[in-house]
């Protein structure tokens, strides 16, 4: 007798029906997340060739001309790799991998955190350290905290980014997306299920860190604004337009008060 186990080809079938309805739901072709969501990931992409390609690469010789030349390569490092984990989180958060795609949010934030910290210390030292990573260099490591980073840059989110690294860590709360308690019982889903309620946690997350990254990249490399073309022209104020009316939304309700004015001194310069 045949078995009604979980199987690869399951799951599999279970991301298409996913996708398709979040596509549905989120607003596909509608200004809706499955829009928005694509078109600040080109923005980010398409910045990266208009602004001027002075970063220094050769980082054994150590050579920069001033902070703003460092940080400035320190930043184009940042957005060549961020870029790609924004289209893992949306791709996951597309079929319905909402915890996976929490992971990702982690490590945008936080590596953003630092790209916002080390701006506002105007350290070389700490980029040199940032960029050497856990092997150091000249007998030193990046020894700022990531709570002290959090408070001096968006004071009160790092409570919000410890949830993330909750359910990161496999804590409890790895379940909190996939799941759902009943008179003191945990139901996990089996397999991939389309929950709209439970991935806007991760959607409004990665929205508003996608705003946080275009309005730094502006800041960090002026000169896009001054070389973008009609086209881009049209997505960014479009774009901007979309990201800063949900921004407002979310100001407006209570249950994200608290975490609205923490999380609007990383988005905004």
């Amino acid at each position: 007798m045949e078995n009604n186990w979980l199987s690869v080809a399951h799951i599999e079938r279970q991301e298409l029906e996913t996708q398709i309805k979040t596509e549905d739901f989120f607003g596909k072709g509608r200004t809706g997340f499955c829009d928005h969501g694509l078109d600040g990931i080109d923005l980010l992409i398409h910045g990266l060739y208009l602004k001027t390609n002075d970063e220094f690469i050769d980082k054994d010789k150590n050579k920069y001309n001033d902070f703003s030349h460092a940080l400035r390569t320190f930043s184009d490092f940042h957005f060549n790799r961020v870029i790609y984990t924004f289209k893992g989180a949306y791709n996951l958060l597309l079929q319905g991998y909402y915890t996976e795609s929490a992971y990702l949010m982690r490590h945008i934030v936080e590596t953003f955190v630092r790209l916002r910290y080390i701006a506002k210390e105007n350290s070389i030292d700490l980029i040199d350290l940032a960029f050497a990573g856990y092997r150091g260099t000249k007998g030193k490591r990046f020894r700022v905290t990531y709570e002290k980073q959090f408070n001096d840059i968006a004071p009160g989110l790092y409570k919000y980014y410890r949830i993330l690294c909750d359910i990161a860590h496999g804590s409890m709360a790895s379940h909190l997306l996939k799941a759902d308690i009943y008179e003191g019982r945990i139901n996990i889903d089996t397999g991939i299920v389309f929950r709209p309620e439970k991935s806007t946690f991760v959607i409004n997350q990665y929205s508003v860190y996608l705003l946080a990254h275009i309005e730094f990249m502006m800041w960090v490399f002026p000169e896009i604004r001054k070389t973008m073309s009609e086209k881009y022209a049209e997505n960014y104020h479009k774009t901007m337009t979309i990201l800063w009316r949900l921004m407002k939304s979310i100001s407006e309700r209570d249950d994200n008060k608290d975490w609205y004015d923490a999380v609007q001194h990383l988005v905004r310069i």
